[in-house]
């Protein structure tokens, strides 16, 4: 009866850690999701102009992203991207002299996403998603995470 006692403690005791564990990672990812579609400035200094547009794009592309895996066509270019030229950045340093080449690159895949036949909506969203993992993976690396995970497989 000991032995079982004991068996049973240990079998409990592992749940209890694996419940704990598997809350905590379930508060992090939420509190993460928060910060991410929080209204709430992410810099405690404010968010900048570039900051502000760059987190658009991601609902934008998102949403698109949705739109294309069910085989729908985006419908109207959001214009509000062709500032990105001359969004101000949080820190004026991570504008580097190549960030306008990116960001033409950005725009002409966008717009060619929004021109496209309906069997190259998934080949010109992911050229889109990959202009923005080549600007990132320069100038601001901290959301290359977040923007992969935007890729259609």
């Amino acid at each position: 009866m000991a032995l079982s006692l004991n068996r049973f403690f240990v079998i409990l005791s592992f749940v209890c850690v694996a419940l704990f564990l598997v809350q905590c990672k379930q508060s992090g990812e939420k509190k993460e999701a928060e910060k991410c579609t929080s209204n709430k400035p992410l810099n405690p200094n404010g968010d900048s102009e570039l900051a502000l547009m760059m987190r658009n794009m991601v609902h934008s592309s998102e949403s698109l992203k949705e739109l294309i895996k069910q085989g729908k066509l985006p419908d109207q270019f959001p214009e509000e991207f062709l500032k990105i030229h001359t969004a101000k950045p949080t820190d004026s340093n991570t504008k580097k002299a190549s960030f306008d080449g990116y960001a033409t690159n950005y725009i002409l895949n966008l717009q060619s996403l929004y021109k496209s036949p309906k069997d190259q909506l998934t080949t010109n969203y992911n050229a889109v998603i990959s202009a923005c993992v080549s600007c990132h993976t320069e100038h601001c690396p901290g959301p290359l995470k977040k923007i992969k995970q935007l890729t259609i497989e």
